[in-house]
């Protein structure tokens, strides 16, 4: 083995020690470790839901205003109808018939009226045949009148213009007085109208703009807005009324009645602001701060600013920063302004709002 000569190893000792001062890290071991945030914009509002049916605000039900024999049935169910068409006809010739009776009677109470009167004026007859003659014409004209309504109302109509929803008689059913015969709604305003407790109506109004959900398209939302709030609580459930009105959209699918709706109300509108984590927020000298990170996210800033409410996790940022900036959301007490940092990671939180 050839032995290595003096000025050969100290040529090698000067080689590795160059090597090793080039290697040295470039980032301080003084340096903290954070994770970053990034200031984006959520909705903070205080919100809840209630489950309730989708009805329509103007629902007809049709009732028999005779007894009868049904002859006609004009309509079925999802057929558009306008006020006054002619929905069924109930058979009225005996009513015709006995009308043709009392007409017959009251001309002739008309004539013994009019031969009374001047009977009376030539002082032939008393005043009280007089009298009863004239309400023997009254009650004559009165019969008249009532047959000629149960004829009128052998007529069913639509008191509503809408759609039939339910019809309940076939040609050849016999009808009572008061019994239902159709429904009839109208489409054009649906409306939905949950029961909401007292410690929940103080933030809402009306006018106000809701977000509906469908269990029949869970993956579609509605908009809507509180059409009135009920004055007095139910007497059982001690749940105040709340009538919203569906928007309904020709890009949006078809909303019929009784489908179930998810009503979400917001108490205190908070939408589209800025937030950061509520880790991310420190306090120096009573100020609320933010360490907002620079460009290689190596020194943290301190910014003072101003904090709004905070729910779920996030703190509404109201001034003092802008949307899309980095800021440190960990070991918040070892910074302070102009400190290095390392970022080790970025800040996820889970089980609260995205």
């Amino acid at each position: 083995m050839k032995k290595i000569t003096l000025p050969l190893l100290f040529l090698f000792s000067f080689l590795t020690i160059s090597c090793s001062e080039d290697k040295e890290p470039s980032v301080s071991t003084s340096a903290i470790s954070v994770t970053a945030a990034e200031i984006e914009t959520r909705d903070l509002s205080d919100s809840f839901s209630i489950s309730s049916e989708v009805v329509a605000y103007k629902r007809a039900y049709v009732a028999s205003r005779i007894s009868g024999l049904v002859e006609e049935v004009h309509f079925e169910e999802g057929q558009a109808v306008y006020l006054g068409d002619i929905l069924a006809q109930i058979d009225v010739r005996l009513q015709q018939s006995q009308l043709r009776e009392l007409r017959a009677v009251l001309e002739e109470a008309r004539d013994i009226r009019e031969r009374n009167e001047v009977l009376y004026e030539r002082d032939a007859i008393s005043r009280a045949e007089l009298l009863s003659s004239r309400r023997n014409l009254e009650q004559a004209e009165s019969n008249v009148e009532r047959l000629e309504l149960e004829i009128e109302y052998g007529t069913v109509r639509a008191p509503i213009s809408g759609m039939i929803t339910s019809r309940l008689v076939e040609v050849g059913n016999n009808v009572s007085v008061n019994e239902r015969m159709f429904t009839v709604t109208d489409m054009d305003l649906l409306v939905i109208r949950p029961g909401v407790s007292e410690l929940n109506l103080a933030g809402l109004e009306e006018g106000q703009s809701v977000d509906i959900h469908l269990d029949v398209y869970p993956d579609r939302s509605f908009e809507g807005s509180i059409r009135r709030i009920f004055p007095g609580a139910d007497a059982v459930t001690r749940l105040f009324t709340v009538e919203v009105e569906l928007h309904q959209q020709e890009d949006k699918p078809v909303v019929r009645p009784g489908y179930l709706a998810r009503v979400r109300f917001s108490t205190d509108e908070r939408r589209e602001v800025l937030t950061v984590p509520s880790e991310a927020v420190a306090e120096r000298d009573g100020e609320k701060v933010l360490f907002v990170l620079n460009e290689d996210e190596d020194i943290a800033t301190m910014v003072p600013v101003v904090i709004g409410v905070q729910r779920d996790g996030y703190a509404e940022v109201r001034d003092g920063i802008e949307a899309g900036r980095k800021v440190a959301a960990a070991n918040l007490d070892a910074l302070e302004d102009g400190t290095e940092v390392r970022v080790v990671g970025t800040f996820r939180r889970y089980g609260f709002r995205n």
